[in-house]
């Protein structure tokens, strides 16, 4: 019986545009949402705004083009400059992700501002702890199995 090797996102072009169009999908919904918020008597509300049809388009933009890039790294003959191209891509989208979550933090009540923005603090904390574990462990792993390298694949005969 033969072994046969999952798709990888590198051996893929299907896998490469399911990301694509998942994360365009979603940064386009993200950025229209934001266009709708508005504060109202209840806190907030959404409100249809026009301006939701140009963030929509903007931010799809945004995700695919990313996306392209880092797919396109691997393929570049400049590999340095792709790469600092990609970091800055990178730098680029982790501000709008700060931006995007801290936009609706302006609807919030300023004598409730100082309780959100602790408990936004404590959760930053907590996630960064969680995410360090996440990296020491994968760390560790990696170690392993560059140390105990898997068994050669039995070969079928008529290979």
């Amino acid at each position: 019986m033969r072994q046969e090797a999952s798709d990888t996102v590198e051996r893929s072009p299907f896998l490469r545009w399911i990301m694509i169009g998942s994360s365009a999908f979603s940064l386009g919904c993200l950025l229209a949402s934001l266009t709708v918020l508005d504060l109202g008597k209840g806190g907030i509300e959404f409100h249809w705004s026009n301006y939701a049809l140009i963030a929509f388009p903007v931010g799809a933009a945004l995700a695919a083009g990313y996306w392209l890039l880092v797919f396109r790294l691997g393929e570049k003959d400049e590999f340095a400059s792709g790469r600092r191209t990609v970091y800055a891509a990178s730098i680029f989208m982790l501000l709008l992700a700060i931006g995007v979550f801290m936009y609706p933090l302006r609807f919030i009540t300023p004598e409730k501002r100082s309780d959100v923005l602790i408990g936004l603090a404590v959760a930053t904390c907590a996630l960064s702890c969680v995410g360090f574990m996440i990296r020491t462990v994968v760390k560790m792993l990696e170690e392993e199995d560059d140390a105990n390298p898997p068994p050669p694949l039995p070969h079928s005969p008529g290979e």
